[in-house]
């Protein structure tokens, strides 16, 4: 969770030490063991350290080899295999740095060697003497990078905040890509809802020199054939070796291990494994969980707290800690501090992972195993086996299968038919007819969202909407999509930012790239594996996790009483609506009576509809813009203070003689990278 950052000006202009103090400034939070330059007098770069892994101790980042300079945000795994490469000394095998094991493999291999290289990073390499910058981000994307590109210079950092407030970044926040998210259309990756400033996608590099950059997408999920692993069992003995080995290498750590138990398959397969691996070590791992608060009893209102126990019970090395529902409460002054330190919205449920954050750092945990997005990858909740079966003409493996998993799920034939046959291979345009004689709202109906709209642009955004969720269904028919959808931005900067405020490190082991490519090899009547949904990770974790868990098919939300809590957010954001220099400045983006209205109606109403969770979206995008309004003006700020500040250069600012060509390049056997960001940087 340490932080990289950096200007570079092609035009020979010097660096401020004003620039280089506010970035550091902005960054404090994630340098919490140490802050590092590396400058000459067009460009520095930098790098804040927090110690999480053995090695980190010698993390002298950034670093100047043979002319060759690095700052680096990376745990790298398979660390032997590329000290193996690089022919490293046994000697400094053990206190050799991450950062310094990515400039050594640019050095030797060039810039193709990242598709090689396994774990989180992202990282910039200058070459002194070509005067060109390498920068490239990890094949899943847990470590962000956003980078901000005008009048022939670069500015580049882990989070938003510290390239917003710089002087020489013109930005202003972008309602339309605010309003979009927030109506589910995601379809913009490399944009931030900041106007210019763009984010490096997963799997890409970027080149830059002073004549062009160039991005590149450098690692795509492929499909391979595995015939080595013959029968089911093959499998999942396959699959449980390998989640013990990526749990093993995601648990090199500094301080303690911590697992945010919630006693799902995902959180409970990461909490069981990592704890059995810690007992060997006479160690202990610390869990924490979202609960009920004690005694609190109100009929239809549980929570997971059955399950958690059962993993408790069993795994004996468990340092158990509870947020309790009544702890899970925030005003609006809390969420303008998660703006202060975001720069960006926060996700409806961020006031969970606060409190869950502040119970790792109270039990000084420097790495949180995150079982997000694991249901994508090895619990597999989104491939549907049946009707690819059907489709490939597989008629006797359909039958079988269909048959045994009708049976063991305990499904009707009838629900059966619909949900897991007729349903995924339903063509979307009949599903919109279907929905619109049942008179059923939908979430990619956005002509009933509280929202202005032109009817030209209504329309297209309506398209958009469609053509994600086509997008959606088609891919549950394709299974590298399904599995791991490389056109989505699957982590926001807030995933990684909110933490670092408590100097905790996330990892995904569930996501791990092996874990993916794994996955994609699985035939296809394996994904319901002993005729159950999640089969293969369930016939995995046999004599790993209590059947209890092992065996469920209901989950209930993390957070149990997460509609009393947005109740109680609605009626802060039923204030702010009525705030008359709000209503001033929302007018052209909002229609707050409606907006006002829906609020009103589910105040006191549990039932929430199908696009609830775009209202909250909604009002968190308004809360934010709200935010960014100078109470003095009522007009969005835009940095004035420090826009004067530039002004008052004491040097002149020469005339671009070149202005930087974008070329966007194809990767080995792909399609061509999306150069979408980089193109939009110059208009």
């Amino acid at each position: 969770m340490s932080a990289i950052f950096g200007i570079i000006d092609f035009e020979g202009r010097p660096i401020e030490k004003e620039w280089i103090k506010s970035m550091q400034t902005d960054l404090a939070h994630r340098g919490p063991e140490g802050k590092r330059i590396y400058q000459e007098e067009s460009m520095f770069l930098g790098h804040m350290l927090l110690q999480v892994t053995p090695e980190s101790i010698y993390d002298k980042s950034p670093y100047e080899e043979d002319g060759f300079v690095i700052t680096a945000n990376a745990r790298l795994d398979e660390r032997k295999a590329i000290m193996d490469r690089l022919n490293v000394p046994e000697v400094e095998r053990e206190i050799i740095t991450d950062p310094l094991l990515l400039l050594r493999s640019f050095r030797k291999f060039g810039k193709d060697f990242v598709k090689d290289i396994y774990g989180d990073f992202a990282f910039a390499i200058w070459d002194k003497e070509k005067k060109e910058l390498f920068c490239a981000r990890d094949q899943i994307g847990v470590k962000p990078f956003l980078y901000y590109l005008e009048d022939n210079r670069l500015v580049f950092s882990t989070e938003l905040k510290s390239i917003v407030n710089l002087p020489i970044v013109e930005t202003e926040i972008d309602n339309l890509i605010l309003r979009n998210e927030a109506i589910g259309i995601n379809d913009a990756p490399c944009k931030t809802v900041w106007k210019n400033i763009y984010r490096l996608k997963a799997s890409h590099y970027l080149n830059l020199d002073k004549n062009q950059v160039c991005i590149s997408k450098y690692w795509g999920l492929r499909i391979k054939q595995n015939i080595t692993l013959k029968t089911q069992q093959d499998w999942a003995s396959a699959l449980k070796a390998l989640i013990e080995k990526v749990i093993s290498d995601h648990s090199r750590v500094l301080g303690e291990v911590g697992v945010p138990l919630s006693g799902g398959l995902d959180s409970s397969t990461i909490a069981c494994i990592a704890a059995r691996k810690f007992a060997k070590e006479n160690k202990k791992i610390v869990s924490a969980s979202s609960v009920l608060d004690k005694n609190f009893s109100k009929p239809g209102l549980c929570d997971e707290r059955e399950y958690m126990d059962a993993i408790l019970e069993q795994e004996k090395n468990i340092d158990a800690t509870f947020v309790y529902h009544s702890q899970l409460k925030y005003s609006l002054e809390d969420l303008n501090s998660k703006f202060d330190d975001n720069y960006a919205p926060v996700v409806h449920s961020h006031y969970i992972d606060e409190a869950i954050f502040t119970k790792f750092k109270e039990k000084s945990v420097r790495r949180m195993l995150s079982g997000v997005l694991g249901d994508i990858t090895i619990s597999n909740s989104t491939v549907s086996p049946l009707p690819l079966l059907l489709l490939r003409g597989e008629f006797s493996k359909f039958h079988k299968l269909s048959k045994s998993f009708r049976k063991n799920m305990k499904l009707g034939y009838y629900t059966h038919l619909k949900r897991n046959i007729v349903d995924p291979i339903l063509p979307f345009s009949i599903r919109r007819i279907i929905h619109s004689v049942l008179g059923v709202d939908k979430d990619w109906t956005i002509d009933k969202l509280p929202l202005q709209f032109q009817k030209k642009e209504q329309k297209s955004l309506q398209k958009r909407m469609n053509d994600l969720y086509k997008s959606y269904y088609i891919n549950q028919l394709n299974i590298k999509n399904s599995i791991w959808p490389e056109q989505l931005e699957n982590f926001g900067e807030d995933y990684d930012c909110n933490s670092s405020h408590h100097h905790v490190e996330i990892t995904y082991p569930l996501i791990d790239r092996r874990i993916v490519e794994f996955m994609v090899q699985l035939p296809i009547e394996y994904f319901y594996m002993g005729g159950l949904k999640r089969g293969l990770i369930r016939k995995a974790m046999e004599n790993i996790l209590p059947n209890k868990n092992r065996l469920r098919f209901d989950k209930l939300p993390y957070s149990p009483a997460y509609k009393q809590i947005n109740q109680g957010n609605l009626k802060i954001f039923n204030i702010l609506l009525n705030e008359k220099p709000f209503k001033k400045n929302t007018e052209r983006l909002l229609n707050t009576s409606i907006l006002t209205n829906y609020l009103n109606k589910h105040l006191n109403n549990s039932n929430f509809t199908s696009n609830y969770w775009q209202i909250i979206d909604i009002c968190i995008w308004i809360a934010f813009y709200s935010w960014t309004i100078d109470n003095e003006t009522n007009e969005p700020k835009k940095n004035n203070k420090m826009k004067e500040k530039s002004s008052k250069k004491q040097w002149n600012e020469p005339k671009i003689k070149t202005e930087l060509k974008i070329k966007e390049t194809l990767s080995r056997g792909g399609k061509g990278s999306d150069g979408g960001a980089v193109n939009q940087s110059r208009s």
